[in-house]
């Protein structure tokens, strides 16, 4: 099934995607090179809305034209709109109502904020604050994304993904609107799947958190109801120096993979 490109590095992670990718950058020009990267991809021959039906975008890639690039292809555009996380994973402060004007004025049809649950006890936080600033967009007409990340190498990541359906069907009880939820792809496949039949879900939709592409798509496939919003497992085999020819070769495969892989 089609699938979300995850295309959001923000200034302080496009390092390690630029070195993956083996492009030389300089603090000044790396988000152009990232920009460059990112464009490459989406012209790509089988990145169309047949295979991915959204894309999620950095604030500076937005601002360097891409959604226009996307709407061209009918490929719907999400902003991410937070700044990052505090230490114990829940979001820093951001001015929510600034991002939401840029995502209406530059035809987003959502949003996307990450979180990071790092512990237990920081759950709650991490879940009340995701909810309530999604409210906020939800009431301005954007579609959110909520994205409660536990990491794939935590040490207690099953026993986390036990708690985390609950708590987030707790919090759908008072949630107005639609939402689409963006989760590590689970140890125990089909965890999520009351989630899923939830009232205010509009989709839910896995991340790769790191996995290699493979295992990314092998977790993907044994979840009933899920699709794909992948990033690392979308931009794996991809360099610089490649021939337009290898590089399309490269992500049609990584597009393919990911979207037989989905089960919505």
């Amino acid at each position: 099934m089609s699938f979300i490109a995850a295309m959001d590095h923000s200034g302080g992670s496009t390092g390690g995607v630029l070195d993956r990718y083996g492009q030389e950058y300089t603090e000044e020009n790396k988000m152009e090179k990232v920009h460059a990267m990112r464009l490459r991809m989406v012209n790509s021959p089988d990145f169309v809305k047949e295979n991915i039906w959204g894309a999620i975008l950095y604030k500076d890639t937005v601002e360097r034209g891409m959604v226009p690039v996307l709407h061209e292809k009918g490929i719907q555009a999400y902003l991410k709109v937070d700044s990052g996380c505090e230490e114990d994973g829940s979001l820093k402060d951001f001015d929510l109502q600034l991002m939401i004007e840029f995502a209406l004025l530059n035809e987003c049809a959502g949003t996307k904020m990450r979180s990071i649950v790092k512990s237990i006890d920081a759950m709650d936080k991490i879940l009340d604050q995701q909810f309530e600033l999604a409210q906020k967009i939800a009431n301005a007409g954007l579609m959110p994304i909520i994205e409660p990340e536990i990491p794939i190498d935590h040490p207690e990541k099953a026993s986390y993904e036990n708690m985390l359906g609950d708590e987030i069907e707790d919090r759908l009880e008072d949630f107005e609107g639609e939402c689409i939820l963006k989760l590590t792809l689970p140890e125990r496949p089909n965890i999520y799947s009351d989630v899923m039949r939830a009232d205010g879900v509009k989709k839910v939709v896995g991340l790769s958190g790191g996995y290699s592409t493979e295992e990314a798509c092998d977790r993907l496939s044994k979840q009933r109801g899920m699709t794909a919003s992948f990033s690392r497992a979308l931009s794996e085999g991809l360099f610089a120096n490649q021939t337009d020819e290898e590089f399309n070769q490269a992500i049609s495969k990584n597009i393919n993979m990911i979207r037989d892989a989905g089960n919505a």
